[in-house]
């Protein structure tokens, strides 16, 4: 019995030699990746820790990853890895894990998104600039879209758009939260004479992304000049913009 015992945990042992020196490439083929649009132009190194060059998802380019396996994330059942993501639509970095029933999530992350990237991204935000900066504990994705979101979102879009929107803006923020599987990534500010500007940057599985900013309150004439330059329509009182990416690449 003791030798049988001894055999199984050598057999063990020599299994769990080869799966955590597998190829990074090998792991992420037989993962399933590609069937949910996830594609890379190479993949370097082992389970344990690798890097992941020319990333795409549903054919559209997501830069590099460097990824380091986290065996804490195996007490519930996932499987994670720490990653540092650098690519044209920004970087970031966090804890991913993959667990059961397709559920993914997203812990202790950092993630600085640049606006222009996004698919028919208002002209005034390609011609100045802005970045969306996302911090929290959790992101918490299942086959439904979006569970749980904890976590903040800043963004410097007024303050390189002062000559439009003017100064004396408060910090741009909000907490992220789900609505109905879709996350939304809310911002709000207001200026000191009662200028009121709001943004909404809505997210869901296989669905287009879909962004609403909204300038209301006390807006000043130059101001009410200036907006429909830079394409917001008047509705009502406010001056609203309004764009739908061609982006369903949203985690799923």
């Amino acid at each position: 019995m003791k030798r049988l015992i001894f055999f199984a945990l050598l057999a063990a042992g020599f299994v769990g030699g080869l799966i955590v020196f597998a190829p990074l490439s090998a792991a992420l083929t037989a993962s399933g990746a590609g069937a949910r649009g996830l594609g890379w132009s190479s993949a370097e190194g082992t389970v344990l820790s690798g890097t992941v060059r020319g990333l795409t998802l549903d054919a559209k380019p997501y830069g590099n990853a460097e990824l380091d396996f986290s065996p804490g994330g195996l007490l519930s059942a996932n499987l994670q890895y720490t990653v540092d993501w650098a690519g044209p639509q920004g970087s970031g970095q966090g804890k991913v894990a993959l667990g059961p029933g397709g559920h993914i999530s997203l812990r202790d992350y950092t993630l600085s998104l640049d606006l222009g990237q996004l698919d028919q991204a208002a002209l005034w935000i390609r011609q100045s600039g802005g970045r969306v900066d996302l911090t929290g504990a959790a992101l918490r994705f299942g086959p439904a879209g979006c569970v749980t979101a904890e976590g903040m979102a800043r963004s410097d879009v007024l303050e390189r758009n002062r000559e439009i929107l003017g100064p004396g803006w408060a910090p741009m923020q909000g907490a992220l939260r789900c609505e109905d599987g879709t996350l939304v990534i809310p911002l709000s500010s207001e200026n000191q004479t009662g200028t009121r500007f709001e943004a909404d940057l809505r997210l869901s599985p296989d669905e287009p992304g879909r962004f609403e900013a909204r300038v209301s309150g006390i807006v000043p004439r130059e101001l009410a000049f200036a907006l429909p330059i830079a394409g917001f329509a008047l509705q009502g009182q406010d001056y609203v913009y309004l764009f739908q990416t061609s982006d369903t690449s949203a985690p799923q």
